[in-house]
């Protein structure tokens, strides 16, 4: 029940719906001083949402800091790489693996097996959909992974999980019965680890956070990363206010 509720209430949390109800409202309200002010804050409201400034300093506070790929010293016997960089709706997608804009996981992940950092990666993802895809996540990573060259006795898959709480049920269900005692390295965004260390923190897997796909950026001066609206930016405050959403209601839920 609590995943179809989260998959039906995330609609709402889109900032882009926000703003047109606002001017929606501004439009077709019937009393002028409410249709005003339902104008100023839509345009209050887009002017904040689309500031990369603001966005830059609210993410670099939110996005969790692990240590880089120098640190690790001696190999991990298991990456856990997190789902949710895939697009199946992409079409042609029968004879490729078409990403989304999270695929600094997968990509970053294989950099670590490729280094000798991680010596398995484990494939954590089915569908996080309502309605599941035919074909689920982790099975088309690992059949990229094989296409890429990587032996599969070094690919570990859990392809049921629905959400991160699952994820972490899951994968160390599988660790514990096929690696038991098994070195982990946890990888995920940035903006997501927060809710992954949480969720993974309550199975007994040795594990060490790993971050990629950061959205936070280094300082810049120019009028594009301070003051000129960017329409991309609204589009990465809808994924981390469902972030902040997400955290509250797996803390409720004692997920955390």
């Amino acid at each position: 029940m609590f995943f179809y509720l989260s998959k039906i209430l995330s609609v709402f949390l889109q900032p882009l719906i926000w703003l047109l109800a606002l001017l929606l409202y501004s439009l077709l309200g019937k009393k002028p001083i409410r249709k005003r002010r339902s104008l100023r804050l839509g345009i209050a409201l887009f002017l904040l949402l689309t500031n990369p400034f603001l966005f830059n300093a609210v993410m670099r506070g939110w996005e969790y800091k692990s240590m880089d790929a120098h640190a690790i010293t001696s190999p991990y016997d298991v990456g856990i790489l997190l789902g949710g960089y895939t697009n199946s709706y992409i079409l042609p997608g029968h004879d490729r693996h078409n990403f989304n804009a999270a695929a600094n996981r997968f990509t970053q992940t294989l950099e670590l097996y490729r280094q000798g950092k991680i010596k398995k990666i484990l494939l954590s993802g089915g569908s996080g959909k309502i309605i599941p895809n035919e074909v689920l996540e982790a099975d088309q990573a690992k059949t990229l992974l094989l296409r890429l060259g990587i032996p599969e006795s070094d690919i570990l898959v859990e392809s049921k999980s629905r959400n991160t709480y699952e994820n972490a049920q899951f994968s160390a269900k599988i660790i514990q019965e096929q690696l038991p005692g098994a070195t982990c390295l946890l990888i995920t965004s940035a903006w997501h680890m927060p809710r992954a260390k949480g969720c993974f923190r309550h199975t007994q897997l040795d594990f060490t956070p790993y971050c990629v796909d950061y959205h936070s950026e280094k300082w810049e001066w120019s009028l594009n990363k301070t003051i000129v609206p960017n329409a991309f930016v609204l589009y990465r405050w809808e994924k981390l206010i469902k972030e902040w959403v997400g955290y509250i209601a797996y803390w409720f839920q004692g997920y955390l």
